[in-house]
């Protein structure tokens, strides 16, 4: 109604003007100009018609009502809770996914896992039946995630600030806002956590950065095997993807370009002043980046490999792990600084514990034992039938020759 009042406004506007135009153009005619008032008369009484019928239609609307009441807010209402079939349907839909069945694959999370907790409540009451595989897959996998989950918030945890025994002469200055678990509480935990190594885990108060610590004694690592060369590293970390004699199926990944050759992300890097040489790259696979800060003693070696690098707006994971890093004690007389020549060597570099040791074995090319070392055995084992053969072969000569 009102774009039709408006084009219609338009149009007898327009033939005011041409009206207008008109008289101006036939000023000399009496006759016109009695016309064009008229005409101009017939406007003017149409105009306010329309006006009159018009603004009560649109004046309306802006006044104030004088007792109208304040409308109450609508009650919002309560969410209606998931039913065991459409939870299962909402799964399965979800599971039809083929970019989703990728995700699971490679070891990702999808949803909060609202839909499995209704499928796990019904299926522990016995009322789910015969859930789809996928489904039973699936719920498998958030069982268990629940399990290291409450495992994980239930252990014994060691909250900073607090100073912790961790082997031999090394200790652990816990900081505020941090937690410790010993190896012990660590391998009690579901497996997903346990590690062949023995290793604590230690952890911020919001679980968003977290570390592996291992300790061991390695030796002293003198200043010249503290030389990083970060392009030489690098290439030994990539050469354990690429080469197809070492890992062939890393190297044919490699080749249809399912992965990428790891990178740095912070090269190398050794600290002199709290003796922490630390580093991080790119894993090949799209999973979390490798993360490593190592704390160094007079022979005794603190390792932290980060699992979980977390956010923070002041410092960057591999900051976080050389804060904490620095964090090592040790006791008296077995710091970095407390070595001499009598202190036992590092039986490898530091290039070997960040790079790997160098790749030497080539199966087509190595060096092949000699005739002698080849044939050696075989003459031991069969020197008894030799011997009898040999002495028969005298004999026969030695007849021959009497004849």
């Amino acid at each position: 109604m009102h774009s039709k009042l408006v084009r219609l406004l338009q149009r007898l506007l327009q033939r005011l003007h041409h009206a207008r135009s008109g008289q101006a153009l036939h000023a000399a005619s009496t006759t016109k100009r009695e016309q064009d008032v008229g005409f101009r008369f017939v406007i003017s009484f149409l105009l306010a018609l329309l006006l009159c019928t018009a603004a009560p239609t649109y004046a309306a609307p802006a006044a104030e009502p004088t007792r109208a009441k304040p409308a109450e807010p609508a009650r919002a209402k309560p969410a209606k809770p998931l039913t065991f079939k459409e939870a299962l349907s909402a799964e399965l839909e979800i599971l039809r996914n083929p970019m989703v069945m990728k995700i699971l694959d490679r070891g990702g999370n999808i949803g909060d896992g609202k839909l499995l907790e209704v499928i796990d409540r019904a299926e522990q009451a016995g009322k789910a039946g015969v859930l789809p595989e996928v489904v039973v897959a699936r719920l498998e996998v958030w069982r268990k995630e629940r399990a290291i989950e409450k495992a994980y918030r239930e252990a014994p945890w060691v909250h900073g600030p607090a100073r912790v025994a961790l082997k031999g002469p090394v200790f652990l200055q816990v900081p505020k806002g941090f937690k410790y678990l010993a190896p012990e509480a660590v391998e009690m935990l579901p497996h997903d956590f346990k590690s062949p190594s023995f290793r604590a885990l230690l952890s911020n108060d919001d679980d968003t950065f977290a570390a592996f610590i291992h300790v061991s004694d390695t030796g002293h690592f003198a200043p010249e095997q503290l030389t990083l060369n970060a392009d030489s590293i690098l290439r030994r970390i990539q050469d354990k993807f690429t080469d197809p004699l070492r890992n062939a199926k890393g190297f044919m990944d490699i080749q249809y370009g399912i992965v990428a050759k790891p990178e740095w992300i912070d090269p190398p890097h050794y600290d002199k002043e709290h003796h922490v040489v630390s580093w991080a790259h790119t894993e090949p696979r799209p999973t979390s980046p490798r993360m490593y800060a190592v704390r160094l003693g007079k022979t005794w070696a603190a390792e932290f490999q980060v699992i979980s690098p977390g956010d923070s707006d002041t410092e960057t994971p591999i900051k976080r792990a050389q804060k904490v890093a620095a964090a090592i004690e040790f006791s008296p007389g077995e710091d970095y600084d407390d070595a001499d020549t009598r202190t036992t060597k590092a039986a490898f570099s530091m290039i070997d514990l960040i790079g790997g040791p160098a790749f030497k074995y080539m199966p087509l090319l190595a060096q092949q034992p000699s005739t002698w070392e080849s044939i050696k055995p075989h003459l031991y084992r069969f020197s008894p039938l030799l011997l009898l053969l040999l002495a028969a072969v005298l004999r026969a000569t030695r007849a021959q020759k009497e004849q």
